[in-house]
């Protein structure tokens, strides 16, 4: 016997053959084949939730299967509902035609799962996403692997459920043994994950590829600024602060946005050519390390810490695990550092640094490099006297609030060590505009105001941000999840939230199910009414119930939309 029937021994029981004319049983191995391709490319239209979420946790396996762990994770019980509906779809169509004696028969149940499949793609569509799958180049090479996963897993299902199907040709399972593949849906986000660590050899290859250029052109640059800036919050305000006040003097190379990995950097060093003579990169971390293999790709000259709090703690674990990694920009560090005087672990780091380093904040220290006083805050910004070595000059900006000074400060003393004057740094914060979703102001077109605080995700961000609104005389409302990824410090620090809002707020709209539960409970032990306390599935139903409420004059605070992972 060749080897084509010996392989549809195992598809088929072999009285099934001796029926079955030979072209027919090629054109049945090629269907199965055809079922797996199919079943491949409408599995990839259903994953798209799945991609989304392991590229909104940084390509992070671990990060990943926390949230598939999650307790309810909606996206899990969608393909769970999908696949059991399937599968009794399937049932019932085989046995309401069961009595037609015909091989054809047990596939008529496919019929019924693709239908379930493509109307299940299009609920999936028409769900809003904060943040929608980027095809990037790494994203298209792990979408490949899943699919030539799903077409492999598919076929051999196929082949599985024939072969151990062969001693029961005229049983239940025989007549029903394609079912099975009915379950494909929910092992979708299991599939993503497979298809992830196939690809971590590939992929760290290339990462190492594109870090060793980009270390090389950096250091052919002999006489190239290099500033690295890190800290848990104001990472992104302080580079684009100093970027603005820097162009006033040089030509300025930064990062985009909150590119903060060594993938992010390594793309903006792409950039860089022989005409740029300042190149500024903010650091992020997760865990311990993450900074000194980022400091050893840039080999930066100038440091900048801003300010440490609790962000993150779930990963990094303890907030010395925090001090620790943020350090590390100063670890075997000859360059100058610049170190904000407004937070206490910061001013902890200064205090042990061994590197030249300056103090600059808010806060007027006997070490202090660059201070401010005589500020005041109003809705339009914050107007204040900037002093640099017993020199002052009077300073205004449209940022809101105590941070926005904060960053001023801390860029401001960078851009005088290299030269520039106090003259030509006010001129440049005089053309500060609004850092997008970072206390960022909206004015709508009924006249109330929206400061989009998006971004912002740390408790010390949080809570300068609701001082903020103190500046303004209308009613004041905050629509907000509440912060995550802080550990065991989470509910502690959102049930302090509510407090807070308490004291300030007309009405609290709270977003989702991640930390509203205890920012309810802070508001309520101060008695807040709860009449005034919105508890919102999502935010588009949090911005239809504000627009009942605003009215000219009237603020609200969008404080951290966090992305569709938390949701």
């Amino acid at each position: 016997m060749n080897i084509s029937l010996n392989l549809l021994d195992v598809l088929l029981p072999i009285e099934e053959l001796n029926q079955i004319p030979d072209l027919f049983n090629f054109f049945r191995v090629l269907g199965f084949l055809v079922i797996g391709l199919i079943n491949a490319v409408l599995m990839i239209a259903i994953s798209y939730r799945g991609f989304q979420a392991i590229q909104q946790c940084g390509y992070k396996s671990g990060a990943y299967l926390k949230w598939l762990r999650k307790k309810d994770n909606p996206y899990l019980l969608r393909l769970l509902m999908l696949s059991m509906l399937s599968i009794l779809g399937f049932l019932l169509v085989n046995m309401a035609f069961s009595f037609i004696d015909h091989v054809l028969v047990k596939y008529t149940g496919f019929l019924v799962y693709f239908i379930f499949l493509i109307i299940y793609f299009g609920g999936e569509r028409k769900r809003k996403s904060k943040i929608p799958l980027v095809l990037t180049r790494r994203m298209v090479r792990l979408i490949i692997t899943f699919a030539l996963l799903t077409v492999l897993s598919s076929v051999v299902i196929i082949l599985l459920v024939n072969f151990v199907a062969i001693p029961f040709k005229y049983n239940l399972l025989a007549q029903f043994r394609y079912a099975i593949l009915c379950l494909c849906p929910i092992s979708v986000p299991y599939l993503i994950v497979l298809a992830f660590i196939i690809n971590v050899p590939i992929e760290k290859r290339i990462n190492r590829s594109y870090v060793t250029k980009s270390k090389e052109k950096l250091s052919k640059n002999k006489n190239l600024i290099k500033i690295a800036i890190t800290g848990s919050y104001g990472k992104t305000s302080v580079k684009q602060i100093l970027a603005l006040i820097l162009s006033e003097k040089y030509n300025v190379l930064a990062t985009p946005e909150s590119y903060n990995t060594d993938m992010g950097i390594a793309k903006t060093v792409n950039r860089l050519n022989d005409s740029h003579q300042v190149f500024i990169c903010e650091m992020g971390a997760r865990r311990v390390g993450d900074i000194k293999e980022l400091c050893d790709m840039v080999k930066h000259n100038i440091a900048v810490i801003t300010g440490i709090t609790f962000q993150h703690l779930e990963t990094f674990g303890s907030i010395e695990n925090v001090i620790k990694t943020k350090s590390e920009i100063l670890k075997d560090f000859e360059g100058e550092a610049f170190i904000s005087s407004d937070n206490k672990y910061a001013v902890d780091i200064y205090n042990k640094a061994v590197c030249k380093k300056y103090l600059a904040g808010i806060n007027k220290t006997k070490d202090s490099f660059v201070y401010v006083k005589d500020v005041s805050y109003s809705q339009n910004g914050a107007e204040f006297i900037l002093v640099c070595n017993k020199e002052s000059v009077n300073v205004s900006t449209c940022l809101l609030g105590e941070s926005g000074v904060q960053d001023i400060v801390l860029a401001s003393s960078v851009a005088l060590k290299l030269g520039m004057t106090l003259k030509e740094v006010a001129l440049a914060i005089s053309k500060l505009n609004y850092v997008p979703h970072r206390l960022e102001l909206i004015k709508t077109q009924n006249g109330a105001f929206v400061i989009d605080d998006g971004y912002n995700s740390n408790p010390v961000g949080m809570k300068q941000a609701v001082n903020a609104l103190k500046a303004f005389s209308g009613k004041k409302y905050v629509v907000t999840p509440g912060l995550v990824e802080l550990g065991h410090a989470e509910s502690g620090i959102n049930y302090k939230l509510g407090e807070l809002l308490s004291t300030v707020c007309d009405g609290v709209i709270l977003v989702g199910r991640s930390g509203s539960l205890q920012i309810r409970e802070g508001l309520l032990s101060l008695e807040y009414p709860t009449d005034k306390i919105f508890m919102a599935k999502d935010l588009d139903e949090a911005k239809k119930y504000l627009q009942t409420l605003l009215k000219e004059g009237d603020v609200v605070l969008f404080e951290n939309d966090l992305p569709d992972l938390f949701n």
